[in-house]
């Protein structure tokens, strides 16, 4: 395929994805353009997978897993979509797949070293030590939450995404995602408070 024929299939993604270009020349065989989108999504993904999880070494398996899915399948992506809200969703697929088949592997924060290794600036020792203090008990409050729950507050309060992207992301209303947010911030708070961190979600 010539970078004319990427530049007619780009025309059909949306607009306003900056990583249009590159999945329409990696869709052509461009191996540096597919390297340059995992390159870009990396460590956005291996960090959505690690708040999901159990382990760092999970979601290592897990971010690879993602990206031969993402290459697998690329020929499908129609564009409807942000490419990176494509990816987020097979990342989600992928990790709730993971905790199916070990349900043992509850919700839990990874220690914040495993954060801190895909991170380009750390924190100062003083923020340090509060931010682990805090990751502590939001930890805990996460743990009793449903697991559709748990997944709703990580796309909307942790990874930043809007209420219609986390509905997209997990194939649900965008009132039902902002029910499930709406009630997990309510228990989480509530738990949070007995700790003495209710200020982590602001006000």
């Amino acid at each position: 395929m010539t970078d004319q024929q990427a530049a007619v299939l780009a025309a059909n993604y949306r607009q306003d994805d900056p990583d249009a270009w590159d999945v329409a020349r990696a869709a052509s065989g461009d191996a540096r353009a597919f390297a340059d989108l995992v390159e870009r999504l990396e460590t956005r993904v291996y960090r959505f997978i690690l708040r999901q999880v159990s382990a760092d070494s999970a979601a290592e398996d897990l971010t690879q897993d993602t990206f031969l899915e993402v290459y697998r399948n690329l020929h499908r992506f129609r564009g409807a979509s942000k490419f990176s809200t494509w990816v987020m969703g097979i990342a989600l697929n992928l990790s709730r797949n993971y905790r199916t088949r070990a349900p043992e592997r509850r919700y839990h924060f990874e220690p914040e070293e495993s954060l801190e290794r895909h991170s380009d600036t750390g924190p100062s020792p003083h923020a340090q030590t509060y931010l682990n203090q805090t990751m502590a008990a939001v930890q805990q409050g996460l743990q009793q939450l449903p697991d559709e729950l748990r997944e709703a507050l990580v796309l909307v309060a942790m990874e930043g995404m809007s209420y219609e992207q986390a509905a997209e992301i997990s194939g649900i209303p965008v009132g039902t995602a902002k029910n499930r947010v709406f009630r997990a911030r309510r228990l989480l708070r509530g738990y949070l408070a007995e700790s003495g961190r209710d200020d982590f979600f602001g006000s």
